[in-house]
């Protein structure tokens, strides 16, 4: 009995649930719960005692190769379907870029024409006897358009340092010469790329913007039977916008072409891609015609030099034709907007042409008095 008497004096007696208001009755209540502390109290004859319960803990789960790889092919194939969405809207943003260049220029166009009564002359000289004291090489060297409309792009400062009594390919020409002004390259392409970059005389760049100088060929003459009928840009003068009797809604100004990649050397003429996309001056490659249609499959008719045919082709460029004379060459108008080009037309409006447009009224849009009906094009 005395033993019993101790072991019940020694044994812990839960607090009165009076003395606490039931607040330690449930605190020892819910020491059970062997998820929450671990231990729970049993009863033992009239006491308590303390017993040590297991934690239950939940099994960790890790991913198996599998279902790794299963993931991983998923955010593949997302990857994949987005990224011609992110491709096009890229294209997009270039797209409307190359508009407000071609924008831009067509607007300078205009104020040079209200402000001299005529589109600028795309060729300063024309024959070498004219050229002759100017400077370097033949007429086709000398000033082109792109020389003369600084002031009307926001290039006053450039247009100052331009001798307009020496041939822009004359050696004190130089710094304006190789001046990069980004306005002429277009964002889908490669951008302005050097030419004879060593050269004091002949170094230049290339660029994507040209202007319209007819349905037939640079030297605007019949050819295979198809008439010269006028142009908004010829050689030597002015042409009035009154000469457009086309209307300018309905003739091209100025539009956009491919540009020859930089070639290994910069030295003199193995550093020269030929006339294609050589803008700046009067070699040809500073106008295009209407003989071929927009991304014309049938190469460029080219005079002087041609490359090796890999070197076009590394941008889209179909390899071009000799032709003998420089009077004899034509361009056409290419892009890597897919579909199609943009180019301005006489009334300052820009329009997107599609590749697949007819020949002939591709034709009588790039002509200036032909007299042609046109019909709706876009």
């Amino acid at each position: 009995m005395n033993r019993i008497a101790r072991r019940q004096r020694e044994s812990p007696t839960p607090p009165s649930n009076a003395a606490t208001g039931g607040v330690l009755q449930n605190r020892y209540q819910s020491a059970a719960d062997p998820l929450r502390h671990g231990f729970s109290y049993v009863e033992a004859g009239r006491g308590y005692a303390r017993r040590k319960e297991s934690v239950f803990r939940p099994p960790l789960h890790g991913f198996t190769l599998v279902e790794l790889l299963v993931v991983i092919a998923i955010i593949g194939i997302l990857i994949a379907l987005l990224l011609p969405a992110v491709q096009a809207a890229r294209e997009a943003a270039r797209r409307i870029q190359c508009r407000n260049n071609l924008k831009q220029l067509a607007l300078a166009m205009l104020n040079y024409e209200n402000a001299y009564r005529g589109f600028p002359p795309a060729a300063i000289s024309w024959e070498h006897a004219e050229y002759a004291g100017r400077g370097p090489g033949s007429w086709y060297d000398d000033h082109g358009w792109y020389s003369q409309i600084g002031p009307y792009i926001e290039q006053q400062a450039w247009h100052d340092r331009i001798n307009f009594k020496l041939s822009f390919s004359h050696e004190l020409n130089r710094e304006p010469r190789t001046t990069m002004i980004q306005l002429y390259a277009c964002p889908s392409d490669r951008g302005l790329q050097r030419n004879e970059w060593d050269s004091p005389t002949w170094s230049r760049l290339r660029g994507n913007y040209v202007v319209n100088f007819g349905n037939t060929n640079y030297g605007q003459t019949a050819k295979q039977g198809v008439p010269f009928l006028g142009a908004p840009f010829t050689y030597r003068r002015h042409t009035p916008i009154s000469q457009i009797t086309d209307g300018t809604s309905q003739t091209l100004l100025i539009g956009e072409i491919l540009v020859i990649p930089e070639l290994g050397t910069q030295a003199p003429w193995e550093g020269w891609g030929g006339p294609l996309s050589d803008f700046t001056t009067s070699l040809g490659g500073q106008t295009f015609q209407g003989w071929l249609t927009p991304n014309s499959p049938a190469g460029d008719e080219v005079a002087r030099k041609i490359l090796p045919c890999e070197i076009y082709l590394r941008n889209k460029i179909p390899c071009p034709v000799w032709v003998s004379d420089t009077k004899l060459q034509s361009f056409a108008l290419r892009s890597k907007h897919p579909g199609g080009v943009q180019a301005a037309c006489c009334d300052g409006s820009v329009h997107f042409f599609s590749e697949s447009i007819d020949l002939a009224l591709w034709r009588a849009l790039s002509s200036a008095q032909g007299g042609e009906a046109i019909k709706p094009w876009d």
